[in-house]
């Protein structure tokens, strides 16, 4: 796997560098403020959105390509117990927190280590950053294999905290410049979705998908059916997927003749995508929504002088 580096920006005094990682026909640009996707290339094609400077991406208010986190997606009410002490985090979409507040892993800089093998990113969430218990120590690890972006995940923390990190990326398999991804391919591996309120939280439901507007378990296009009630409150889709087994999904173009499937060890999908720009679309592997609220979902608990490690996979093809 080759390795190259260039500087990408300046944020707050410092340089901001991006690494390129490649290997055969894959080659991904990683950005070390945020540790984000800034493009992802197969055979030629960019299938990642991404920006051209810092300022770009703090004012798109998007996420794109960042690691996510501590807690990727949202927390009702900024609020959870753990062994019975109550913790409030900061609430930055209206009365809930969304991926870690204003300041999570997105817009923190990281350390590089470059091996021969991988690029190893590493940041540290101080006590009481944002709002959470503990001090936690991350790393993030990018490499290829086989025409696969593996990207591993590994946090240790001094107190029992929270830990649910995702990565992202934007992704159009038809290619980011075509501007349109409507017609990709989706099929997502999960029988049930998690229902949301008013406020895009699960109810702590798992209803069947069976016949309805969240059914990809046989490939349609991600805008299929936008048309359906079930997605007028969020003009589109955002919402958790509760996986049946490590192939969470897969994306095919018809336009390119490519394929990237997703693997992950964590046990939900949160799929993104809107009606009024769908230019591309989100694939968050995650837990649930607020589960640390949700009796029955598993817990993104991490305790102290645990090492806890996930990973995300994505393995593209050509037919």
């Amino acid at each position: 796997m080759k390795v190259t580096e260039r500087i990408y920006d300046e944020y707050k005094g410092s340089t901001v560098k991006v690494y390129t990682l490649q290997q055969g026909d894959l080659s991904v640009d990683i950005v070390d403020l945020g540790s984000r996707i800034n493009a992802l290339r197969y055979c030629g094609v960019n299938v990642a959105r991404g920006f051209k400077s810092v300022e770009e991406y703090l004012n798109s208010n998007s996420y794109a390509g960042a690691t996510v986190g501590r807690v990727a997606n949202r927390i009702k009410g900024g609020k959870f117990v753990l062994d019975g002490r109550d913790y409030s985090v900061v609430c930055n979409e209206g009365n809930n927190s969304l991926h870690g507040g204003l300041e999570g892993f997105d817009k923190k800089p990281f350390a590089v280590e470059v091996c021969s093998d991988c690029v190893k990113m590493h940041c540290v969430s101080h006590e009481g950053e944002q709002g959470y218990p503990g001090e936690l120590e991350l790393t993030v690890i990018y490499k290829i294999e086989n025409d696969a972006l593996i990207i591993e995940y590994t946090a240790k923390a001094n107190k029992k905290t929270l830990f649910n990190p995702t990565n992202h990326t934007y992704f159009n398999l038809d290619g980011i410049e075509t501007g349109d991804c409507s017609h990709n391919l989706l099929s997502v591996n999960a029988d049930g979705y998690t229902p949301v309120d008013g406020e895009l939280i699960p109810t702590g439901e798992i209803r069947s998908v069976k016949g309805t507007a969240f059914d990809f378990t046989i490939p349609k296009e991600i805008t299929a059916d936008y048309d359906s009630p079930l997605l007028s409150q969020t003009r589109g889709y955002d919402h958790n997927f509760v996986l049946n087994g490590e192939l969470a999904a897969r994306v095919q173009s018809v336009r390119t003749g490519s394929s990237m499937e997703l693997f992950t060890d964590l046990p939900c999908l949160q799929f993104y995508s809107q009606a009024e720009q769908h230019t591309s679309f989100c694939l968050e592997p995650q837990f649930c929504p607020n589960a640390i609220n949700l009796r029955d979902f598993a817990k993104p608990v991490i305790n102290a002088g645990e090492r806890v490690r996930h990973y995300i996979k994505y393995a593209f093809s050509k037919a």
